[in-house]
């Protein structure tokens, strides 16, 4: 079994644990990158790999990014292009949700014929990224989504070719429409429940195994009613992601009326405590 340099760059609440769980292969020589050296401090402490600072004396077959948005991304990718840290068919593994001008972007400043690079965005929160159970969306070529594979694997249990580069934000999109609708939706379902004064606990019991269920509603309408929110994807993330959602959207001349709606009330929730917690802090829109 060949042994595969591999560098991963962000360790968010996603990257933390997809990079452990890449530290845990056997096949794999793991470089780790975050912006913030105290997370690759606390990364360490639990895990095993290298500090990456753009001088090392290494070339990487893999190169692996979870970002926070375009601008995190475009920056660290302009300092490594500057490097010699690749050779010939280094694939560029590209996990962050990030526009589709992103996607063009990255692909000029990626086109040195060396680098082989798929959009490859993730789902599956937090509790997937440390059970290594996420669901991959990649778009790219098909060669390269194969290569690219046998490294995601390691933090994924279903990984979905989805056509041509700029596919798995596509996709990632439509996963970010589906969650907003049904968070609103939860959140119009509590309001409504304990404005008639219903016990909340049998509210749950009675909807779980239904057909309005779900896994936001699972996971999720409990923590609403302890009113617990300090955990799980942000609702700053979830704005960045409706964003980049309603501005394709436009160029299409689609009018997503309730993705419009919702991003407009995650909005509002930046400028509050809300910002940070998660996005089935949605709630509080309506109720406060």
């Amino acid at each position: 079994m060949p042994t595969y340099r591999v560098l991963f760059a962000g360790l968010g609440k996603m990257g933390f644990h997809m990079a452990g769980f890449l530290s845990k292969q056997k096949n794999i020589d793991l470089y780790i990158y975050n912006r913030t050296s105290t997370i690759e401090t606390k990364w360490k402490k639990k895990f095993s790999g290298v500090q990456y600072n753009f001088t090392n004396n290494i070339k990487f077959d893999f190169v692996i990014s979870c970002l926070k948005d375009d601008n995190a991304v475009n920056s660290f990718y302009k300092k490594f292009i500057k490097t010699n840290n690749y050779k010939k068919n280094t694939a560029i593994i590209e996990h962050s949700t990030i526009s589709l001008n992103q996607i063009e972007l990255l692909t000029k400043l990626l086109s040195n014929p060396k680098l082989k690079f798929v959009d490859a965005p993730v789902t599956g929160g937090q509790e997937g990224a440390k059970k290594g159970s996420l669901s991959v969306m990649v778009g790219g070529d098909k060669l390269n989504f194969n290569k690219s594979k046998k490294i995601i694997s390691a933090y994924s249990n279903n990984c979905t070719y989805m056509g041509k580069l700029g596919s798995g934000q596509l996709a990632k999109f439509t996963n970010q429409i589906l969650i907003c609708g049904i968070l609103y939706s939860i959140s119009e379902a509590f309001q409504f429940s304990r404005k008639n004064k219903l016990d909340q606990n049998k509210i749950f019991n009675a909807l779980k195994n239904g057909a309005a269920s779900s896994w936001q509603f699972t996971n999720r309408y409990p923590t609403i009613v302890k009113n617990k929110f300090d955990f799980g994807f942000s609702t700053e993330l979830m704005t960045k992601d409706l964003k980049y959602v309603l501005q394709h959207a436009k160029k299409l001349d689609l009018n997503l009326k309730l993705t419009k709606s919702v991003y407009e009330k995650y909005k509002k929730l930046q400028s509050t405590i809300y910002k940070n917690y998660d996005t089935s802090s949605l709630v509080k829109s309506l109720i406060d």
